[in-house]
């Protein structure tokens, strides 16, 4: 029962960042001064509650720690690798090309993270004898 009820907390929690996006950016851009700093403090935010959120979601449907760490590690890539250089990008240039619409793609939807779900899936299901 309590698997189910963390699986239920954490997909409400990822419809309800996805239904309260335009409000959460509102939010930031009411309470800092800096427009970009606002954007870049939203699209962290947003980023981190996210990528949390499913990282609760496989811990609800795995419950193995060492995939929860694992998940924890690629938010960490993912935050160095993809939401860093997206920030420079929106902010030193004003390119608004594929490259960045695919980079925002990646932050303000959890793709990365929702794709270890079907891996540890598969790792938990391979036959051991192989």
């Amino acid at each position: 029962m309590k698997r189910y009820l963390i699986v239920f907390i954490s997909v409400l929690g990822l419809l309800l960042a996805y239904l309260l996006q335009r409000d959460i950016q509102s939010f930031f851009n009411q309470t800092l001064d800096s427009k970009y700093i606002s954007f870049a403090v939203a699209r962290t935010f947003r980023f981190i509650v996210n990528d949390l959120l499913v990282v609760l979601l496989i811990y609800g449907l795995f419950e193995k720690r060492k995939y929860v760490v694992f998940a924890l590690y690629v938010q960490l890539v993912g935050i160095v690798l993809i939401l860093t250089p997206y920030l420079v990008i929106r902010y030193y240039t004003n390119y608004n090309g594929p490259l960045v619409s695919f980079m925002h793609r990646l932050i303000v939807n959890p793709l990365l993270m929702l794709l270890l779900i079907p891996a540890f899936y598969y790792q938990n299901n391979i036959p051991k004898n192989e």
